[in-house]
Parts: C-alpha cells; structure tokens; sequence
C-alpha cells in the first residue's frame, strides 16, 4: 500500500483528470474503495485499473522531458537524510535522492510538484534537478529515508489513512457542475476534501465564461463572502450562481486554479503568475493566471487569450475607408515606426495582429516580442517576454536585429531604452509596430519627447500613429429613440447645431438577445495620424499637442470624438457609452 501524503494525493489525482485519465465521475468509486479499504486514492486508482504507474510516468515524461530514474539503484546517504525536513519530504512527496556538487536531484511522480522548485532551492541552497520516477518507488524511498533519519512519520501517515476512513464518501448522484453549487457542503469535511465539487466549480466558471466571450474572470475573497466577477464587453458583472459554493470553499477553489496553473500551492505570502491550457468542446483556450494574496485571502484573476485575434482582417475593424486607406499605406512601406496608443483593453492587440496577418508574406521575416503570445500566426517568429530572467522587451529587440528581420513587433514600448532601439531600428531598414498608452494620437508624439527621445528620430522614424477605443454597441435588436438626448445635448458633445437638429439618437432598452442590458458586441473607434511632411516639421519645432493635432486637421485627421459623433447619428453608439469611453480622449 502507499504511503503518501493527503495533499500530495488530491495534487496527483488533480493531475490524472486534467489529463483525461480519470473523470470526475470515476471519483465515486476511488473514494469508496479508498475508504472501505484504508488504503491511499491512488491505490484505489490502480485497484479499479483506471491507469497504472507506467502511464503516470509517461504523462510527466512527455509533459516536462524529465529523465527516469530507478530509485532501488540509489543508497541514502548522510547528506541525503539531512538536506530536506522529514515532514517536507512527506507532504510534499519528494524523494532526494543524490547531491552532486551544488546541485539536488529529486524524484517527483507528477507535475504538479513542479510549483515547489522555488520553495526547494530557498529551503536547500543548492540547484534543483528534477527527475520521474514510479509513485511506489517515490513511496518505498521516503518511507526509507525518514525511517534511517530517526524521524519515522510512518504514525503521521497511519494517522492520515485513519482520517481518511471517517471521512464521507460523495453521493452518487453528483449532477453537472450547476447543480453543485447550491449543495451545502459537509460540515465535518474539509473544503479541500470536495475534489469532486470544487472541481467541477473552476471548470464550470471557465467554461462558462468562454461561451459567454468573457475577457476576464474575477475571483475575490471578502470577510463575510467571495464572489465571481466576469468582464464582457470591457464592463465587470457579478455572477451571484456562484457566491455561496465560492466562499464555502474557497481555499480549495484557490488551490485548483494553482495546481491547473502548475504554481506552487505552498505558497501564500507573494503574488505568482501562471498559465493554464482549458479544454472545452475539443478546442484549447489559453488563460493566463495571476494570483495576488490579499488581508483575506488570495485573490485570482485569468485573462482569457483571445485566439479570435488573428483571424480578424482589417476591413472588419471598423476604420474610415480615408484611415484605412493611410494605415495600409504605412503598413506595407518598407521602414518606419507604426505605434497603436490607447489604455489596456482597448483592443490594440487585436489591431496589430490584423496588420501582421496582411503583412505577413513567404519572402519576409516576422519577428514578435510579446507579453504573453495571445495568439500563435503561422510564419511568424514570436517571442515570450520574460522579465525574471532578464528577456524583457529592450533585450529581445537587440536580439532581433541579429535575426536580419524585415517586419518588428515590440508588444509595448515601456522605457527609453526600448524606445531608442526601435526608433533606430526603424531607421536602418526596418518595419517596427509597437504600442503606448496615451489619450489620444497627437499626444503620443508629445509623450515620447517627455521620454528624453531627439525630436529627430521622431521626426524621421515615425510614419503612422493610430489611437483607439473599444466601445459597447447598442442592441440592433431592441433599439429604440433616446429621449434624454435633445440637440442640446447632442450640442455639448460637439455637434454643430444644425446637425444636432437632424440627428436622431438611439439607444439599446434592453432584451433577451442582450441579456437587457442594451448593448451587444464591441465595436473600434479610432484616430489615425498619418506623420506627413509639416507634422515632422512641428516635432523638429517641439510643437504642442494641441499645435500638432491643429496641423493634423487641416490634412484631414479625424479624431476619436468625430468617429463616435458619426456612430451616434447611425444609432451605433448610445451618448452615454460615448462619454463613458470618450471622456478622457
């Protein structure tokens, strides 16, 4: 029989479902045979034949490229018994089993033990070399160790299957993951002891946020209760299905989404960062995963990649044909520096990866700096950002112009330094597209001076800059006349008042097809200032941003505000989604 660790057990069989090895459903009888029996879950696995040792070691070989090693072959040696606390190696399920030089090497049976790397080199000063080995060899060697260190734990273990037998086994008849939540949990079980429920939870939360077309997924923890918070169409909404199941378990709802994220599920004091591979429907789904501790507790918040990015063209953005017209022109010239502005979320990831799907050709060579990679484009050399190594976005574009690129993407243009490379790399022949956040377009000239930058590499480089906004779309199906809006109103956001007289705004009053809420979908609304000849002559004079956005008018530049008059007055855009999105541009 096994001797393993209560959290190292749910981590394993954790592990086997995200992997489609066990199903929720199995989870029934493990528990059941686990309990009549006294025995581990994960003998209870092998009992009913659901996989064996052999496949769980391939799983971690073919996920991490680990090397397997025969535990029986190693002796313990006096600094093996010394080099991690006996009740470490027992909880966790690790087995040290040789010390070369500086360096541990350890036998782990699955991944989820791969969030414990940072803890394991903290606890022993040494480099970590992980290995896979068979879970009943891991079991054998750490019986033996902490039985040759005086430490014998075996009572410990004895004790964890003893509490495992009074422990409940789950009703049969476990519904889909909706039905969970309004089951009122055993007092007696530790929130940690509902696998079955808590997994079904997380799945049902992501699942249900991706049919929705979600951005965002909010999990917070609060005194007297927690709550989910979706992001759909840029605007937060609290889903109160799921509060009571979430505040009743929400250390194991925590624990899930870390071992999903391959994090450490030790660690509670700092913020850690992970990505998860979703599948739903026989697609994947990419979340990127940020846990940040709180006075309560840890708070989650996934970013749903948007996989959609690439396969939208520029003609389906919404941009003036006249826009259109000068964007394409600088996208397909054969140097410059291309900037999209404007604040998180406002889809400029979306923006750019349209612009490197047009551009992108056999003959040329793409390369990407992206943090993360939202979407991967075929024929295209993308790069994950990783700052805690030191490959930040200054470091990679060095290295891009070592790869003899024609077309450069830096994600986002975060300091000087990444600034000047990409300004002189758009001077020497090359085709750079990156981001700021600014207001609006003129004032992005006027925030790279701020950043130390020569006015003349501006003046020179820049060929094209384009702002953006994303905005709530009203309703086609329920639009009705807004009688708040009177051509004063309309008169106070800029209509001349002739124009004011003729319009007729509309807003969404709200029904099934948009969850009453009045507005379905997102739509762009954009500014593009196209840097010809008497703009560079005003960066060269260190005009003003009004100074620059007055020149950019009398050659045609249309701003933000004049797009969103022009979506009021085709009953697009409801007045107050207007101000709420254009207020600050």
């Amino acid at each position: 029989m096994l001797k393993i660790s209560r959290e190292s057990e749910i981590n394993l069989i954790n592990v086997l479902i995200d992997n489609d090895i066990i199903s929720g459903k199995d989870l029934i009888n493990i528990k059941k045979i686990s309990t009549e029996g006294n025995k581990s879950q994960i003998d209870a696995v092998f009992e009913l034949k659901l996989t064996d040792e052999k496949q769980i070691v391939d799983v971690l070989v073919k996920e991490q490229s680990l090397e397997i090693v025969d535990l029986n072959k190693f002796d313990i040696t006096d600094e093996i018994k010394s080099v991690l606390p006996s009740n470490y190696i027992n909880v966790n399920f690790v087995a040290p089993f040789k010390v070369e030089g500086n360096t541990l090497h350890i036998a782990i049976s699955d991944s989820s033990k791969l969030g414990l790397m940072r803890n394991l080199k903290a606890i022993t000063k040494k480099n970590i070399e992980l290995h896979a080995a068979k879970v009943s060899d891991i079991s054998k060697f750490i019986d033996k160790l902490l039985s040759e260190s005086g430490d014998v734990t075996t009572a410990t273990i004895r004790k964890d299957n003893q509490e495992r037998e009074k422990t409940k086994t789950f009703d049969s008849d476990l519904g889909e993951a909706g039905e969970v939540l309004d089951k009122k949990p055993e007092e007696e079980i530790e929130a940690i002891e509902n696998e079955s429920e808590v997994i079904k939870f997380s799945t049902a939360v992501v699942a249900e946020a991706i049919k929705l077309g979600v951005s965002d997924i909010h999990i917070e923890p609060y005194r007297f209760s927690s709550r989910v918070r979706y992001r759909l169409d840029g605007m937060l909404q609290e889903q109160d299905q799921y509060q009571k199941f979430l505040h009743d378990n929400y250390s194991a709802v925590v624990t899930r989404f870390k071992i999903m994220g391959k994090l450490d599920i030790a660690e509670r004091r700092l913020p850690q960062d992970g990505a998860i591979n979703f599948k739903i429907e026989g697609k994947v789904v990419d979340l990127r995963l940020s846990i940040l501790p709180t006075a309560n507790n840890e708070r989650i918040v996934m970013r749903i990649l948007n996989k959609d990015a690439g396969d939208i063209t520029l003609e389906q953005l919404n941009f003036d044909d006249s826009d259109l017209k000068n964007l394409r022109k600088a996208i397909h010239s054969t140097q410059g520096l291309v900037l999209v502005t404007g604040p998180t979320g406002s889809g400029k990831t979306t923006t750019l990866y349209s612009i490197l799907k047009e551009v992108s050709k056999p003959h040329l060579n793409i390369l990407t700096a992206e943090d993360p990679v939202e979407y991967e484009l075929d024929g295209v050399g993308q790069v994950q950002i990783k700052d805690d190594i030191g490959l930040n976005f200054a470091a990679a574009l060095r290295s891009f112009l070592r790869q003899d690129p024609e077309i450069i993407l830096v994600g986002e243009m975060r300091d000087k330094e990444t600034v000047d490379i990409g300004l002189k790399a758009a001077l020497t022949g090359h085709l750079v597209f990156s981001t700021l956040h600014t207001n609006d377009a003129p004032s992005t000239i006027t925030r790279l001076q701020n950043m130390g930058t020569p006015d003349y590499l501006i003046s020179a480089a820049c060929t094209l800059v384009l702002a953006q906004r994303l905005a709530r779309k009203s309703c086609k199906d329920c639009r009705v006349p807004d009688e708040d809006v009177n051509p004063k109103v309309l008169t106070d956001l800029g209509f001349t008042p002739e124009h004011a007289s003729r319009v007729k705004a509309q807003k969404g009053k709200g029904c099934p097809k948009c969850k009453d809420t009045g507005f379905k979908g997102r739509m762009g609304i954009y500014e593009v200032l196209n840097v010809t000849k008497p703009i560079k002559e005003a960066i060269l004079k260190k005009a003003t941003t009004p100074e620059l956005k007055e020149i950019a008018s009398k050659e045609g530049f249309q701003t933000m505000a004049d797009m969103g008059r022009k979506m009021i007055a085709a009953g697009d855009l409801n007045f107050r989604e207007f101000e709420r999105v254009l207020s600050s541009s």
